[in-house]
């Protein structure tokens, strides 16, 4: 009742929205926005790494906006440790290896061919970062080659996303980033998932899902999702309950923006943001309106003569609310606490043979392999980027355990190199399973595919070394979150690919100066990485043969006291 009278007040409450004035201000937009615009781009153009980004970020965006993108939950110390873990971990490289670029990025992440081993992780409301929102970032991760998601909070559709790539698509074919730097690989035939799309060899389109108390709401989401071509699935599971982000508390988060002389008062430091926003159609969670979408059809199929506000005899389905703020409250009150591994092997069942599905948010190893008697085909090691329980482990001190519960890190080795070598072959997955089964019998693999059991990563990464660090303790790909987020806020699409650049340019460089010439030779050197016990030793190698160790923090790790604020590096701003 209480969210009902907040929402009746929220729609009565006048804004420069439902008055429209962003019709007639987005007629000026031609003339204003490369006026206010100008110092973002410039800051944008002499970032050299990704703090430089975040810090051309900060500058454009409203700061409940980049707070809301920069924070982690209570006293923010499992944010922090994402990061110090990284910096924890050295790379001992190899001389004379005999590399010359252009070297391999190139590898398989959930059933899609990229040419990067990074991936934009699903993240929610793009659109408050920057009017480019949803469809920008999926652009960039489409002219990179890397896999995009998108997130159940998405503020835009999955149909919206896929006809943005669909005309790009139409532009042009695009030359994969491998093509055009003189790389071929020949790619197999895959068949393990009938209805995959041929998206997945452009580097294919994840659809990122929560769990709501309402399935008709979360069959609603998967249908249009599969119907707009996402190939792979991943299901969150450390968001049934919120963590405690005490920057939005501060600052008054919410979605849409509240009107409140604070929050204007900032608005006004920010005129790039601001502009945006005031000349741009509101944004709001588009899961809703996919959902009304369907429940309408169905009304119409059903009923004909049942008005949309009415409720449906025969499919019981409450008209859902309208107001962009009512929304909100109804979508927080849909998150199901109660959801259990049965509801989870459910949802799998209801993904059908569409493609892989991943369980997102796990760090216990003994989580990872109920994932997959459960179902899943992936297992997506992550704390949620330190926005939930404070104190969680950092995602890539645990990523080695998780790697040792499916098996191992020779079992993963030697199942790649077999799916590799059918693959180069032009053999199908049904191939590459039996080979997988025969080569690497301890290897832990779908119960649906037979296929190996991918590992992903997200959390704290930074820097291409930090990437090149997760695939050799274990990652089949490793996600970005805040990122690629930096990039939108500070410049838009652009901005995203800009750190794309950036960070694929880290990655190779770091494979160069370590002395591997390729994604699998990073895997391969995972078996002088680490064993069941952690870091440095595997194998009866000697110790000084590992590619990567751990170390003790050290105060030398971060050139002066405003790199902690920076993110560590950078900061020309």
């Amino acid at each position: 009742a209480e969210a009902q009278r907040r929402g009746f007040r929220d729609a009565t409450t006048m804004t420069p929205h439902s008055l429209g004035v962003h019709k007639v201000l987005s007629l000026l937009t031609p003339a204003v926005r490369p006026l206010v615009n100008w110092n973002a781009e410039r800051r944008l153009a002499a970032a050299v790494n990704v703090a430089d980004v975040r810090d051309a970020a900060k500058a454009r965006a409203h700061k409940m906006v980049f707070d809301y993108l920069d924070a982690g939950a209570d006293d923010e110390i499992t944010l922090r440790r994402n990061k110090d873990a990284f910096s924890q971990i050295e790379l001992h490289y190899r001389v004379l290896a005999g590399l010359k670029p252009p070297l391999d990025l190139s590898t398989r992440i959930m059933g899609n061919d990229v040419d990067v081993p990074f991936f934009p992780s699903p993240t929610a409301g793009s659109m408050m970062f920057h009017r480019d929102g949803e469809k920008g970032v999926a652009r960039a991760a489409r002219s990179h080659g890397a896999m995009y998601c998108l997130s159940t909070m998405g503020t835009t559709s999955p149909r919206d996303v896929a006809k943005a790539l669909d005309d790009m698509d139409a532009k042009g074919p695009r030359l994969a980033v491998s093509e055009r730097r003189g790389i071929t690989r020949r790619e197999g035939i895959t068949n393990a998932f009938p209805q995959a799309s041929s998206d997945s060899k452009k580097g294919g389109k994840l659809f990122q899902l929560y769990v709501w108390k309402d399935r008709s709401l979360v069959r609603d989401l998967l249908a249009q999702a599969k119907d707009s071509g996402f190939n792979s699935l991943a299901l969150t599971v450390d968001l049934t309950w919120y963590g405690n982000r005490e920057r939005d508390t501060r600052n008054g988060f919410t979605v849409p923006p509240a009107y409140t002389l604070k929050q204007m008062a900032n608005a006004i430091t920010r005129p790039a943001w601001t502009w945006d926003f005031l000349s741009s159609p509101e944004y709001a969670y588009a899961a809703l309106d996919v959902a009304a979408e369907a429940r309408r059809a169905r009304r119409r199929f059903m009923n004909p003569d049942v008005s949309d506000s009415d409720c449906d005899p025969d499919t019981h389905e409450q008209a859902l609310p309208t107001d962009r703020r009512s929304q909100v409250s109804f979508i927080r009150d849909a998150f199901d606490p109660s959801f259990s591994w049965d509801d989870a092997e459910w949802l799998v069942n209801e993904w059908g043979d569409v493609g892989p599905v991943a369980l997102k948010g796990v760090v216990r190893p003994g989580d990872a392999k109920t994932a997959v008697e459960r179902g899943f085909d992936a297992v997506w090691v992550s704390n949620h980027g330190g926005r939930q329980l404070e104190t969680a482990p950092a995602t890539i001190d645990v990523l080695p355990s998780v790697r040792t519960a499916l098996g191992g890190t020779k079992a993963w080795v030697a199942a790649r190199r077999a799916a590799d070598a059918v693959r180069k072959e032009g053999g199908d997955d049904a191939a590459v399973a039996s080979a997988v089964a025969r080569d690497a019998p301890a290897m832990a693999t779908s119960k649906r595919t037979g296929l190996p059991i991918e590992v992903l990563l997200d959390g704290g990464v930074q820097r291409g070394t930090d990437i090149v660090k997760a695939l050799v303790l274990g990652a089949d790909g490793v996600g970005l979150g805040k990122p690629y987020l930096y990039g939108l806020c500070a410049g838009g699409e652009r901005g995203v690919a800009k750190v794309f650049d950036i960070l694929r340019d880290e990655t190779e460089r770091a494979f160069g100066l370590l002395g591997v010439g390729s994604v699998k030779e990073a895997r391969e050197a995972s078996l002088f990485a680490s064993n069941d016990d952690g870091i440095g030793k595997d194998d009866g190698r000697e110790l000084n043969e590992a590619f990567v160790r751990r170390r003790a923090a050290s105060a030398r790790d971060f050139p002066d006291g405003g790199a902690w604020a920076r993110g560590y590096g950078g900061g020309v701003w």
